[in-house]
Order: C-alpha cells, then sequence, then structure tokens
C-alpha cells in the first residue's frame, strides 16, 4: 500500500514536471523549470548513493568484513539504480549520466596530487628500474596485443564492423593507459607492501607517456596503409615520445621549484588555508596546460607534488 502511493505521488510530480509552465511569452522558461527539477532529483539520487557508500564502508570497517570490498557494493548499488532507472524510462536518466571529462578534469588532478605527496620517494627511486620496464614495455605490449586482437575480430564479417590495423592501435593505445585508482585504494586500506604500491602507482603515472606516443603516432599515420610506414616513422615516434616525457617532465619541474620558492620565501606558509588551496589550484594550472599542450598532465603533476613533498 505504501510503495503504492510513493509511486502515485511520484507519477504526478513527473506530470507536474512535463506539464511545468510559468511564462506563456517565455519559451524558454518551461525547458528550464522542468531541468531543473529533473537535475533536482539527479543530484539526490547521487547524494543518497554516496551516503550509503560511505555508512557501508562504515559497516564493513566495523564488522571487519573483507571478504568483499566497499567498492563492489558501490558498483552494484550504482548498477541497481541505474537499471530502475532505465526500465522505468525516466528522463532522469539523462541526468545522472557519467561524464568522463568530469573524472578526469575534476577528480583526477587531487588524487595524483595526494598520492604523489604520500609517496615513498625512497622505494620509488629503488624500484624505478621496474616501474619503467611495466610503464613503458608493458603498456606497448599491452596496446599492441588488444589492437591487434581487435583488428582480428573485425576481419570476422558478423556484423560488417571494419576498422584497420592502425585505427585499432589507437584503441589498444587508449586502452592501455590505466589508472589504477581503487586499487591503491585498496592497498591504502589493507597497508599492502610498499614496493608493491610503489610500482603500481609509479606505472599508473608514467604509462600516460607512451600511450599518447602511440595513440598521436597512429592518428598521423591513420589515413596511410600500413605497407608505406618507414623506419623513418619510426624515429619520428621515438623522437615523439622523447618530447612527450621530458616536456612533461619539465613543466613539472619547473612549476614545482617555483612553488617549492614561493612557499619558502614568502609569509604564505602563515596562512594554512591559503597555502594548501595553492597547491591544489597550482597542481590543478599545471595538469591542465600539459594537457593543452599535447604533454602528460598525470606526469607533471606528479613532478610538482614530488618535489614539494620535500
Amino acid at each position: 500500500m505504501a510503495g503504492q502511493l510513493m509511486g502515485d505521488a511520484l507519477h504526478h510530480l513527473l506530470r507536474r514536471a512535463a506539464d511545468y509552465d510559468t511564462d506563456p511569452d517565455d519559451a524558454d522558461a518551461p525547458e528550464a523549470g522542468t531541468k531543473e527539477f529533473f537535475s533536482s532529483w539527479a543530484l539526490f539520487i547521487m547524494i543518497a548513493l554516496l551516503m550509503m557508500a560511505l555508512f557501508t564502508s562504515y559497516i564493513l570497517q566495523q564488522r571487519k568484513i573483507e571478504a568483499v570490498h566497499e567498492t563492489v557494493l558501490s558498483i552494484f548499488g550504482g548498477m541497481f539504480v541505474g537499471l530502475i532507472l532505465r526500465l522505468s524510462e525516466s528522463p532522469i536518466e539523462n541526468f545522472v549520466a557519467f561524464d568522463y571529462q568530469f573524472f578526469f578534469n575534476l577528480l583526477l588532478p587531487p588524487i595524483i596530487l595526494a598520492s604523489g605527496y604520500e609517496l615513498h620517494q625512497a622505494n620509488f627511486f629503488r624500484n624505478i628500474g621496474t616501474i619503467l620496464t611495466f610503464a613503458f614495455a608493458g603498456t606497448f605490449i599491452s596496446a599492441l596485443v588488444l589492437g591487434l586482437v581487435l583488428f582480428l575480430w573485425t576481419r570476422i564479417p558478423l556484423d560488417g564492423f571494419s576498422i584497420s590495423f592502425v585505427e585499432a592501435i589507437s584503441v589498444g593505445a587508449t586502452l592501455s593507459a590505466t589508472d589504477p585508482v581503487t586499487i591503491l585504494a585498496i592497498f591504502n586500506l589493507y597497508k599492502v607492501e610498499p614496493k608493491l604500491y610503489t610500482v603500481i602507482f609509479g606505472e599508473s603515472i608514467l604509462n600516460d607517456a607512451i600511450a599518447i606516443v602511440l595513440f598521436e603516432t597512429a592518428q598521423k599515420y591513420a589515413s596511410s596503409d600500413a605497407e608505406s610506414l618507414s623506419i623513418l616513422n619510426l624515429f619520428e615516434a621515438i623522437g615523439l615520445f622523447l618530447l612527450v616525457f621530458f616536456g612533461s617532465m619539465l613543466v613539472g619541474v619547473i612549476v614545482g621549484i617555483l612553488t617549492a620558492l614561493g612557499l619558502k620565501y614568502t609569509h604564505v606558509r602563515r596562512q594554512p588555508k591559503i597555502e594548501s588551496c595553492l597547491i591544489v589550484l597550482i597542481a590543478y594550472a599545471s595538469y591542465f596546460f600539459s594537457n593543452g599542450v599535447l604533454l602528460s598532465g598525470k606526469f607533471g603533476e606528479f613532478h610538482i607534488s614530488f618535489l614539494d613533498a620535500d
């Protein structure tokens, strides 16, 4: 009975939103009012899911349940709510759609900044060989294998979809640059071996450089046949990689040194709130600038946090 009343009430509210009309002379007013209505419901649903995720994390930690992680429950909770919205064909579904730019432009920079500050520098340089091997050779092999599998799959005449080998390599390069944010969160929770954490985090920072080079090189020769590529193109790709790698490092080192000197020789440190805000804003600025000049924003920001951590 209660569920039926709630369903009727929600249906009535949706009808009111669909028929919303304020000023007949203003053609944009009904659309604006409807968007405000549905966006309010979308924000309410997302905040409710976030509250449930935090409370679930509290329950798991209090009862010391380690068989399942809070991330898994959060994913299934979001899938369940999304399924309900999809089956109900509610317009709210369009307002709760995930935008990847929101994650990469707003959430990822502070994660990289905090991880760089907390990273054990001695462990990082002690395992630099392993990190570089996984970041460069591992990313290249992963992109090549994914691209080859995708290319061979499109050769099968199932759905009529076909792409070139160069386009398949572009997709492989995009999928190979992983950001193990969830894995690092689990590592922090369970206090895994610092060497493992350092290798995983270091690889995720450095793999951007090789992924950008593979993608840009593949896009440059997307209109060319694979047979027309020569050894000169290989050296050109290597030069592009060195440019992205050392260019991102140079941006991060310069900004990091200037930030450290500015904080050291000014009295900003006497205002901790202003100092913290400046560091975060400088990290964001460096991240967006590096991405804007086709460098690795993650790699540049990592050097800022790495230098300023001292």
